[in-house]
C-alpha cells in the first residue's frame, strides 16, 4: 500500500503521470518549535541532497508571514514512503518542518525523492502550512525539473494553469544544489485540519 502525507489528494492528472490517490497521514506539530531550518532524517547518506530555502507571504504577496509551521514530506529515494511508529504514533520517517522566523524565511535541507515508476508517480514533496491561530493547508506538491515522468505534455498543463512555479530547478552554488521557491498563503489554499 502507497502511504502519503497530508489530508488530501494531490490530484494532478498530467498525462500518464499523476500524484497517488492514496490517503495521507497527519504529522503533529512539536510544541515550542523556534528554528527555521530543519534536515530530513538519512540527508547525510542520500546520493542527490539539495537545499531548498525561501519566504512565505501572506496573502497580498508582500508582508513575510512569520511563525508559519510548514512541514514537508516526502518518498525515499527508491519512491516508497517510510512510516515509523514514534511514542506509539505513526509518522512519515523522510520529514521536516520548521517555523518561519520574522522574515518569513525558510529553509529545508533534503534529497531528490524517487517516483514510483510503477504507478508513475512523479518525484513530489508534499507541503503544508499551520497558520499562528493552528489552522492547516495543504500547499501545493513540489515536483523537479530534471524528473523524466515530468513530461513535456505535463509540463504543458502546468504552464496552461499557471502552475510552473511548482517545478524546483536544482542549481549548483558552491558545489552544492540548492533551489528557491517562495510561496504565498492565499485563500485558495485547501484547509487540513
Amino acid at each position: 500500500m502507497k502511504l502519503t502525507i497530508f489530508s488530501l489528494v494531490f490530484a494532478i492528472t498530467l498525462s500518464t503521470a499523476q500524484t497517488s490517490n492514496s490517503s495521507f497521514i497527519a504529522i503533529d506539530i512539536v510544541e515550542g518549535l523556534t528554528n527555521n531550518t530543519d534536515t530530513i532524517p538519512d540527508y547525510s547518506i542520500k546520493s542527490k541532497q539539495f537545499k531548498i530555502s525561501g519566504t512565505i507571504y501572506l496573502e497580498d504577496g508582500a508582508t513575510p508571514a512569520k511563525n508559519h509551521v510548514l512541514t514537508i514530506n516526502q518518498a525515499d529515494e527508491d519512491g516508497n514512503f517510510v512510516v515509523e511508529k514514534i511514542n506509539g504514533q505513526k509518522k512519515v520517517k523522510h520529514s521536516a518542518t520548521v517555523k518561519t522566523n520574522a522574515d518569513g524565511k525558510y529553509t529545508f535541507y533534503t534529497f531528490v525523492p524517487g517516483g514510483d515508476r510503477l504507478y508513475n508517480q512523479l518525484q513530489e514533496i508534499h507541503i503544508k502550512v499551520q497558520v499562528p491561530d493552528g489552522t492547516e493547508y495543504a500547499l501545493p506538491t513540489l515536483f523537479f525539473d530534471e524528473d523524466p515522468m515530468l513530461s513535456k505534455r505535463c509540463r504543458k498543463k502546468m504552464a496552461k494553469r499557471g502552475e510552473t512555479d511548482r517545478i524546483l530547478k536544482l542549481q549548483k552554488v558552491d558545489n552544492k544544489l540548492v533551489a528557491k521557491r517562495d510561496m504565498i498563503i492565499s485563500g485558495s489554499l485547501k484547509r487540513i485540519n
